[in-house]
Formats: C-alpha cells, structure tokens, sequence
C-alpha cells in the first residue's frame, strides 16, 4: 500500500531555452509492476529489472532489448549487482534470493531466508561494498558470505524490515522496518549504533550516500528524511507527493533521486533543492537508480515500463524567482515595444517591495526574475493554441494548462501577461488574478511556483496603477491573502494603496523569493485546535486555541475568515497575525467578530523560518447552549472540583461521537485524552481540591494514574501556561498519594536540542546523583542533586535539568546517550536522543 497526496510553440522575446523542463526519455517495457531496477556499477549501458511477473531480466541499452536470466515463484521485491558487476542478486516473496552470474547470464544458487525455524518472504536485498557479503532483510535481517554462500549471522528486529542499507565503508549497516524505526548497527563491533523513528508507519527505503555523509531515509507517509554521519543528526526533509519506494544518489553525492507518484524526483543534498521532477510514468513509480557515471537515471513502475532518463542537463538553478511570460491568443499580434513595457513594470514592483521591507526595517529585500547572462529580463513569449474570444473566460485555467507543458508551474512563480482585447482577466472588471499551486492532504503545502495573470493593456495594466495590480496579484503567488483592515494596504482593495502591511512584511521577510540563499528542507508543520469548533452567539469575546509544531521553526501564524457582503471581493481575508519564534506554540485567536455568523470557516495559515507554508481549514458554528455554559464543569452542579476530574478520567481514551451528557470531552475534538484533564485541572481551586481528601477520589486517583497524566502532559509539545499549571496542579495531587516505588522516568522534551529535563519519583527519601554516558560507556555528565525527600519531581522546578553540556562545560554532540539514577539501592538506566 502507498500513499498519494491530491492536489504549442514557443518562441522568446529574449532567447533563453526553457532545458530544465525538457523531459525526452526512453521507455522499455518490462512486462508487470516493475518493482526492482539496478545499473551495472561498471556498465552504463547494462540494466537490470524485476517484479511482478517473477522474472528478472538484463537489458543493453545499445540494442533495447532484454535478456530473460530466470524467475522466482512469486514477486521480485529487490535486485542488486555486486561492486565488480559480475554477480546479479534477487530476493522475492517467495522465500528465497537467488544469485545470477551476469557475463553468463545463469542462475548460480538460490537460497532461503529462514528464521526461527519458519521461512520469510525477503523485502531487501543488497551486495556489501567489497563485495564479500550480501544481506536480506525480512523477518530479521541476515548477512550471508558471498563465497561459501553460509549464513554470518542474524540481526533479530521486533518488526519486519523492509529496507536494508551497506554504508561505503562496510562499517555500518542500516535497516528499516515496518514500525517506522531506522536502525543502524556497526558491523565492526556488532553493536547499535543508533535507533531513530523515520516514520510513523513504516520504513520503505534507506540509502547512504557514496561520500559516507549522508543516510538517506523514506517511509510511507511520503517525504524524504536526511540524517548526517556520523553523529547521526535530522539535516532536513524532503517533501514528495506521497510514498518513496526507492531512492539513489549520484555517484558524486551530490543529487538524490526518489521515486513518487507517476514521478521521479531529483533533489541537491546541500540544500534540498527540487531540481526536476521526472514525468512519464502512470501509476506508482517504484524504483529509481543513477548510473555509476551519474549521467542517467533509470525507473520502474507500477505500468510495466523502464523509462530512462538523461540528467545531464538537470542544473541546481535559483528556482524561487518570477518568470515572466507574453501570452499571446492565435488571432492577436504582439505589441512591439512589450519586452521595454515589462522591463519597466517588473523592476517598479520590485522596487515597490523592497522599499516596504525597508520601511519596516528588514532591509531592502525583493524577489528575483529571470535575466540572463547580461542582467537583461527574460521575457518568454508563449503563442496561444485559441483564439482571443476563448480566453475571455476561465482565463487563469486556460492559460496554465497550456503553459504547464512548457514551464513548471510548480517550481516557479509566473507573471503571465495576457493579450486580450476585453483588457480583463476572467471577466470584465477583474484586472488580475493571483494565486498558488496546494498540495493537498490533511494539510495544505504551498508549492513553491504561483501565478499571477494580468492584461497586457488598459488602466489594469499601463502606469502606476499596473504596478498596484502586478505587485498584488504577486502578492498572491507568494502567499499573501486579501488584507481588507486599512485601504492603504497593498492587499486590499483601496483607491490608492501604498503600503504592505506589518504581517505582509513579516510574512514575504522569510519568503523563499525574497530569500535565495533559504534551503529547501521542509520539516512537516502539525496545527490543531484545542478549543470547541462551537461558540456563544454574538460573544463579546471568544478565543480559540492552536497548537503548532514545525521543527524548522515558526516564523508567523495567520488567521483567515470568510468575506462577507460588505467586503469588496469574495472569499477568505486576514483576521490577524502573530509573529511566533520556537517549535511549538500555543497560539490564540480572539473571533469574538465572527460570532454573529451561524457558521464560519476558518484557515490557519503558518510560515516557518525557511518560507514554507502551511495552512488547514476548521469549520465552526454556533452552539445549542448558552454562552455561560462551563464545559469543565462536567456534572452540571455549577462546581469544577475533583467530582468532575474523576468523570474525564474514567472515560480517558474513549472516541466521543456526537452530543452525550455528560460530556468528559471538554474540546470537543472528538477523544478525551490528557488536554481534556489539563482543561479541567486548570478550572480547579488549588487550595481547597488540589489534595483531594474524599476517600473515593483517592480510589480514582490514584499515584499510577496522576503519574501518568504528568508524564503525557510533560510531553505535550506545547509548555504554555495552561499546561505548566496543570502539571503543577496534578502534582499537588500525586503528593496525596506518595509514590510506592522509586522510578526513572522518560526526559523531556525527547528528542531534544540543547537542553532537557529527567523527572523521577522517591518511594522514600535518598541521596540522588544522575550520571549521563555517551553510547559508547563514556561518562560525560554527572549531576549530584543531593538528598532529598520521598515524592515526586517532574515539572520543570523539580526535575534533573541537562543543559547538554559535559562536565567540562563543552556542548556535546548529536547522537544517542543514556542517562542512569541512583537513589540509596535504586539504580534506573534510560536512554535519549540529542538531536542538532
């Protein structure tokens, strides 16, 4: 199973050849879902293929034509040549790998994956970098000698592995399985290196690149993750349209090709750059491999065809820029002094920006367009396959689809100046139209390409007015929404407007167009909202609670709304923003405005530090209750006390489908979990029920339970006020009821960067030392925090803090390390992950 994410002629005013979208490929057919490919490492013109219909197959490029080696019973999951070329390996679901002699073309041996006395399909299957072993991988992963054809030994994993990866060096041995876990074992040593989760579901392909520095790692959830060696430390993530299957790098190290839907995806490493996106196949695209001179990358996929693809002309170019096109219908001619009026338009809004960010103290940043070796704007001219009359309508549609086989919409923002003789975009009186591409899926991802399309004459187009319309309609394409608060703003409406506004210029301030040297790593953003989607009507205040995690950084938040009559366009304008800095954040929104409605969509709209965007839309509507209704209040008797916490907590992880009474699901997002208790606890009177004292509450209350809600609220990616007060308040309780046992528990946050806390519990009073070792027994870190009484210290007042330094006051590095508590005989060993 994978996973998907939904979302002519031309000639040049200004000759610049449009290579990067070029896409000429050979097609090969296979026969069945290809799911294997291999490059001879020796032979550029020598490629292996294989899977769903058992056999495996050679192919000379030179001729096009294959040779049928053998087959296997059921379908080929994995092929690899070994380092000199001359051996072919095959592993399948029908339990065994086989070897093949290449300059023969003859089955050599085949030989079964048995583990615990039962055999196993074989996922993976890869040749080490000497060539002296091969390992497989299914249930367990063997390694196996490639001379005596005997099994070396056996890595057990708690869950099937799927991917199997030698490091050039033959030093480390990386594996993924199918509980999204990512292991890495030195080979030399037999011992872990470093275990990591790559996804939440499972791992489908990992690969290390041929300089030793980098592992590469994909899963089902889609995206690309990046670790560096050799302290193992997230250098970024790559994003796809859904599940990568297979994965390979460039023999320089310097490009990474990954497989997607109907697509083969090719990235630099340095930065994460896109470069091309390879387009052919239909369906899922399987497997991808470079050829050992880096020219050529092959593909296989789900349609039964080979397509090989010529990447030599595939160059890292600045890809976040504005690319200006000259549309032209079939029966228009051109204005002859176009290049000189565009010229002109392009540099007034780029001067437009950069006096704004100016104003507001970000310097003098603007976007880049397209010039060419002399500085000179590129202008590209595209000849309409229609007449003028046709693009009067649906415009923006017409135009892209025809403009889309020639440039990638997807990869830069196009400024399309249209010939048409109504002067309009769409219909009369629209002047332009701007916007950009979504991935969509449970979020919205902004692509990097957008569109802006305007007229190329009338007032909509010539003098200062032009620029207005032009830096507006861009102002879409990079991501700016309708701004209706001052007429002044360049995002509205107004006569005159003269001016970005605060969060247009914060937001375009981290833009990748107004930023060229941004990397293209993008760590997916998380928004949830943790209040009701239901509110008072016509409430004089009503706020309503987000939490956003992005590990790359937040950057600003903005909160959309829905027009309404007495706005001067239709659909969604800016509520509000807020600059936030950190990972993750508790935002609020105050939509008191919006209550008069008797529904509302909303969109929450976030850019990180990098100028990726994300947005998600929540639907709220007018509630059936009063607006003094207390949702903490659970049992309705008009108190929040500890009554009220037992009944959320007696129904802790249950699904709460429609309106129940009483309800212990205080949010109303659908599950009564740890937010849900934080919510009531916050509602209680420290004093007088912090301690609870009736017997019955102890009974529910117990240390077990209160320790666990602790813990899950310790975890909580956001630590605002509400939370730290919950866990104050939840400690005051688990002091009622003193530990019965003395227990290390999990640091947090984990992973982290630079600092952590380690929480424990005293069943009686001890002399506490916490002593931290790096994986290899090395101690770095001893803290003696004295004597100290039976309870229990989680919050961050309470717990062990480790800045991440050593005991000489040096930061120390990525990578895994383990921390151990002694308390009088108790000794308790856990591990944690530093992540830079």
């Amino acid at each position: 199973m994978q996973r998907r994410y939904l979302f002519l002629t031309i000639t040049f005013l200004v000759v610049f050849p449009l290579t990067s979208f070029a896409q000429e490929h050979t097609a090969l057919t296979h026969g069945g879902s290809v799911q294997a490919v291999a490059y001879s490492p020796v032979n550029s013109s020598l490629i292996a293929s294989a899977g769903g219909d058992h056999t495996v197959k050679l192919w000379g490029l030179g001729e096009e034509t294959a040779t049928t080696l053998g087959s296997h019973k059921d379908t080929i999951n994995s092929i690899a040549f070994s380092p000199d070329g001359q051996r072919l390996v095959s592993a399948s679901d029908d339990y065994t790998f086989k070897l093949w002699d290449v300059p023969g073309k003859r089955h050599l041996s085949s030989l079964r994956h048995i583990t615990d006395q039962a055999q196993s399909q074989i996922k993976a299957v890869t040749f080490s970098p000497d060539g002296q072993k091969i390992a497989t991988a299914g249930w367990h992963v063997k390694i196996w000698d490639i001379h005596t054809l005997r099994e070396i030994m056996t890595i057990r994993h708690a869950a099937w592995v799927y991917a199997v990866a030698f490091s050039l060096d033959g030093q480390y041995l990386a594996m993924g399985d199918a509980s999204g876990q990512i292991r890495v074992r030195n080979l030399r040593n037999q011992q872990d290196v470093v275990q990591f989760r790559g996804d939440p579901d499972f791992i489908t392909a990992v690969k290390f690149s041929p300089d030793n520095q980098t592992l590469a790692s994909a899963g089902y959830n889609g995206g690309v993750t990046l670790w560096r060696l050799p302290n193992w430390e997230q250098t970024g993530t790559l994003p796809t349209n859904g599940t990568v299957s297979g994965l390979s790098f460039s023999p320089d190290s310097s490009t990474l090709a990954g497989t997607d839907f109907e697509a083969v995806n090719l990235w630099t490493i340095h930065n994460g750059e896109k470069i091309a996106t390879l387009r052919g196949h239909v369906g899922w695209v399987n497997a991808a491999d470079f050829s050992h001179d880096g020219t050529s990358v092959i593909s296989g996929g789900s349609d039964g065809t080979l397509r090989l693809w010529d990447v030599t002309s595939y160059q890292s170019i600045p890809q976040d820029m504005v690319r200006i096109i000259y549309f032209i219908p079939s029966n228009r001619s051109a204005q002859p002094d176009m290049w000189t009026k565009l010229d002109r338009l392009i540099r007034g809004v780029q001067d437009f920006y950069a006096d704004q960010l100016a104003t507001h103290g970000f310097g003098r940043k603007t976007f880049t367009y397209e010039t060419d070796e002399n500085a000179e704007t590129v202008v590209y001219r595209v000849d309409g396959r229609f007449n003028d009359v046709y693009y009067h309508t649906n415009t923006t549609e017409k135009i892209l689809a025809e403009i889309a086989a020639l440039s990638d919409i997807e990869k830069y923002v196009h400024l399309i100046v249209v010939e048409v003789s109504n002067q309009a975009i769409e219909q009369e009186d629209v002047c332009g139209i701007g916007g950009s591409n979504w991935l969509v899926s449970q979020h919205q991802i902004k692509s990097r390409g957008g569109y802006a399309v305007i007229p190329a004459s009338g007032e909509c187009f010539d003098g200062e007015r032009g620029t207005v319309v032009t830096a507006h309609e861009l102002g879409h394409a990079f991501g700016l929404d309708h701004d209706f608060r001052n007429n002044k703003y360049l995002m509205s409406y107004g006569d005159a407007p003269d001016q970005l506004s605060n969060c247009a210029v914060e937001w375009l301030s981290v833009s990748r167009f107004f930023n060229t040297d941004n990397t293209a790593f993008n760590a997916p953003t998380t928004l949830q909202m943790l209040t009701s989607e239901t509110y008072p009507p016509n409430a004089t205040s009503f706020p309503i609670l987000f939490q956003i995690t992005d590990f790359d950084g937040i950057y600003q938040v903005q909160l959309l709304v829905s027009t309404t009559d007495a706005d001067p366009a239709p659909g969604t304008k800016l509520h509000s923003c807020q600059r936030i800095e950190g990972q993750s954040k508790a935002v609020a929104f105050d939509i008191a405005s919006q209550t008069t409605l008797p529904m509302n969509t909303i969109q929450l709209q976030v850019i990180d530090v990098h100028g990726n965007i994300t947005r998600q839309d929540f639907v709220l509507r007018v509630g059936t209750s009063s607006s003094g209704e207390n949702r903490t209040d659970i049992n309705g008797d008009g108190m929040v006390d500890t009554n009220d916490l037992v009944l959320v907590a007696a129904h802790f992880g249950e699904t709460i489908i429609g309106s129940v009474n009483p309800n212990p699901d205080v949010n109303r997002d659908g599950v009564v979990d740890i937010l849900d208790i934080l919510l009531v606890v916050n509602e209680l009177n420290s004093d007088a029920d912090a301690a609870p004292a009736q017997s019955h509450q102890i009974a529910s209350l117990n240390a077990k339970t209160l320790q666990q809600w602790i813990d899950m609220a310790n975890r909580l990616p956001n630590r605002d006020a509400t939370v730290e007060k919950g866990i104050a308040i939840l400690e005051q309780m688990l002091a009622a009821v003193m530990p019965t046992e003395t227990r290390l528990l999990e640091n947090y946050p984990n992973p982290f960067n630079p600092e952590t806390w380690i929480p424990y519990q005293l069943a009686t009073d001890a002399d506490i030392t916490i002593t931290i070792y790096d994986v290899h027994g090395n101690l770095i870190r001893t803290l003696d925090l004295g004597h100290q009484s039976a309870g229990t210290y989680t919050g961050r007042s309470s717990a062990a803090y480790w800045d991440g330094r050593n005991d000489g006051g040096e930061a120390v590095a990525s990578g895994l390390y383990f921390y151990v508590l002694s308390a009088g005989d108790f000794i308790g060993t856990r591990k944690m992950l530093l992540r830079k």
